[in-house]
């Protein structure tokens, strides 16, 4: 949310847009809370046995189309697929995988021009990503992986016990 804040502004009114393994993601959980909570509407994208069946409940609409959800969405947030988290695989193959949920510039010729592409990292060329889009014009992968280490250091400095400002 930093991220694309610092780069294009207000949140509120905007369309999001993350793709993936929703079901074993934390960062789509946490996404979902703080861009509906300023005021986007976010929309989550990926095979039906990686999206949870309570995900609605938490505010976001569910698609099953990436070309299609591509063309009204401001931000792309791509997740890795989590293999080690899903004990079986949830999907046929990673080709298949790749084939309809895989961001590549082909798909993004659907998108608004002015689309830009997050992913929190690491990131699985060539599945969830091509390279080619991943260090694009449209990518602010490497500024929110940044910005993701400087806000977890804050926090966990302020948690510890870091200096406060005395109110007065």
């Amino acid at each position: 949310m930093m991220t694309f804040r610092e780069k294009h502004g207000e949140l509120k009114g905007k369309n999001i847009l993350i793709v993936g393994d929703i079901a074993h993601s934390r960062v789509a959980r946490s996404n979902i809370y703080g861009f509906t909570k300023l005021g986007a509407k976010v929309t989550v994208c990926g095979p039906p046995t990686l999206i949870p069946p309570y995900v609605e409940e938490l505010g976001c609409c569910v698609s099953y189309d990436l070309n299609k959800s591509i063309r009204e969405a401001d931000v792309v947030i791509m997740l890795r697929i989590q293999l080690e988290r899903q004990g079986t695989s949830r999907f046929p193959s990673l080709r298949e995988y790749a084939n309809l949920y895989g961001l590549n510039t082909e798909k993004l010729k659907g998108a608004k021009k002015d689309v830009v592409i997050m992913h929190p990292g690491p990131i699985n060329r060539g599945v969830e990503i091509s390279p080619e889009v991943a260090d694009g014009p449209w990518s602010l992968i490497l500024e929110q992986v940044s910005n993701g280490v400087a806000i977890r250091m804050a926090l966990f400095y302020l948690l510890i016990g870091g200096p406060r400002e005395e109110t007065v």
